[in-house]
């Protein structure tokens, strides 16, 4: 009783935690789909919301705090422009819509959710590990 997660090739998510690639010098983004799924028809998820959060001996105080970096999550299965970007503060957890509902549970839908990982400029190149994803939600029972 519980919702998977799927990555971009909807292969069931298996990395932990979540990596993302950087080059550094520039300073880059790296933007990442996945997809959140229900599997069991007993069972209807509500009030759903995402957030990211640090792992480790890492503080990313976001791209207006002091490391420069950031974390943002959108939800929709197009990859999000520059200008949608600009919109989401940084560290800033996202509502998704619930899955399924009392009459009937939806076990076919997978609903996407893209991150993106923003490094600055003049870092090495770095694979970082240190975010994770914390899902919240309300488990209801189908027909109760």
């Amino acid at each position: 009783m519980a919702l998977v997660l799927y990555d971009e090739s909807l292969e069931v998510f298996t990395t932990n935690p979540m990596r993302s690639f950087h080059d550094g010098y520039l300073g880059t983004p790296h933007e990442q789909i996945f997809y959140i799924r229900n599997h069991d028809p007993a069972y209807y998820y509500t009030d759903i919301t995402i957030a990211p959060e640090m792992i480790g001996g890492y503080n990313d105080a976001g791209e207006f705090g002091t490391s420069g970096w950031g974390i943002k999550l959108m939800y929709g299965k197009r990859r999000p422009t520059e200008a949608e970007w600009d919109l989401v503060r940084s560290s800033d957890g996202i509502e998704i819509p619930d899955i399924g509902t009392t009459e009937a549970a939806d076990t076919f839908a997978q609903h996407p959710v893209w991150v993106r990982i923003y490094c600055p400029g003049g870092e090495l190149a770095q694979i970082r590990e240190n975010m994770q994803l914390r899902i919240r939600y309300y488990v209801r029972s189908v027909g109760a």
